[in-house]
């Protein structure tokens, strides 16, 4: 009974003991032997952190068991279990960056890189620029570039793109961009957004020297999708996206006087030569219709006869209403816009040894 007695308190001693926080010291370098100036040193799944000196050492509260995260920019970050250790040491590697290079439509139908590139060009890829899919190429570009304005239309507008402005030497004028697809010149309603592979825009200096004074405004260069270097067979793109549209703001009208500029309404009498149909009008009130204006009579629910009362054949003709404010008709007369874009590509890329390689 004794034993298990003593062999039980050493147990509970040795789980104290490895329980117990204590402070670890360190020290950060890299693989020459350098230190890591303000590497951050974390106790994993906790909030528990440390920030390492300019000298790259440390000091931190932890336990037996605990994870240390050892982390800094440039380097990999590495994971080191505490022991019985007091001070542990680190070294950690640097750690390799793939940088992809950005590449730059130019003029003349020619691609570099952005490094070789003089002018101030900016680049979009399809991704960025169909984040959220727009029917129009210039309500794409809005927020995708710096320096541009987009002013979008109402959908109602038929027939109307959204209107953009690039900050460049004639920007404030009202003239548009200049839009070259594959090194053809067109307008910004011929372009599909689905079969952009990636545009470039250029300032208004920057398009100037390459396309002349038509550019003084700023170019997109637009370069469209097609096969790539190692892609063989059939493929099919299929892109879908649906836009709704729901009123918004409308003006403050008034909704207290009738039309008119008599505040009092008028009563119809009628005569013979006039059309039966105004027999049951004789008698009633209505206010005046040819004054453009609204302050006539005060909307009370009073009876009056309204203008489509006078023109015959209708339902309408010969009856009154109730002279009542109506502030949500302008609302309901819009219904719930729904753009629908649907766009299908699918091509074929069959490439023999004598081909050269398509890009």
């Amino acid at each position: 009974m004794k034993k298990f007695l003593v062999i039980t308190w050493l147990l509970l001693c040795t789980t104290c003991a490895f329980s117990q926080q204590r402070a670890i010291t360190g020290k950060v370098t890299n693989e020459t032997g350098e230190p890591i100036p303000f590497a951050t040193i974390t106790v994993k799944g906790t909030a528990v952190g440390t920030s390492a000196s300019q000298e790259g050492t440390f000091r931190i509260q932890a336990k037996t068991g605990d994870v240390l995260l050892i982390s800094s920019q440039g380097y990999a970050p590495k994971e080191v279990s505490i022991d019985a250790r007091s001070v542990v040491n680190t070294t950690l590697s640097l750690q390799g960056l793939n940088l992809s290079e950005v590449i730059v439509s130019a003029g003349y139908n020619t691609r570099r890189t952005q490094r070789s590139t003089v002018s101030n060009a900016q680049v979009v890829t399809s991704e960025q620029l169909n984040t959220i899919r727009q029917t129009s190429l210039n309500n794409a570009l809005a927020g995708k570039v710096a320096g541009i304005q987009v002013r979008g239309q109402s959908t109602a507008a038929l027939g109307r793109d959204a209107n953009v402005r690039l900050r460049g030497e004639a920007s404030l004028g009202s003239a548009s961009l200049l839009y070259v697809v594959d090194g053809t010149v067109t307008s910004s309603a011929d372009i599909n957004p689905d079969d952009i592979e990636d545009l470039t825009v250029l300032n208004g200096p920057s398009g100037t020297a390459i396309y002349g004074p038509q550019a003084a405004n700023g170019v997109v260069v637009v370069t469209t999708k097609r096969a790539k270097r190692g892609q063989k067979g059939l493929g099919i793109e299929v892109n879908s996206g649906v836009q709704c549209d729901k009123l918004y703001i409308l003006p403050n009208y008034q909704n207290v006087y009738a039309g008119g500029g008599a505040s009092n309404l008028s009563q119809f009498s009628w005569k013979p030569g006039m059309p039966d149909e105004w027999k049951t009008l004789d008698g009633k009130f209505y206010h005046d219709y040819t004054d453009d204006a609204s302050w006539g009579p005060r909307m009370v629910g009073q009876e009056y006869i309204p203008w489509y009362s006078w023109y015959p054949g209708t339902r309408y003709t010969g009856t009154t209403a109730k002279l009542l404010p109506q502030p949500n008709n302008g609302r309901e007369f819009y219904n719930t816009g729904v753009t629908v874009n649907n766009n299908i590509n699918a091509g074929l890329n069959r490439r023999s040894k004598n081909m050269l390689p398509v890009r």
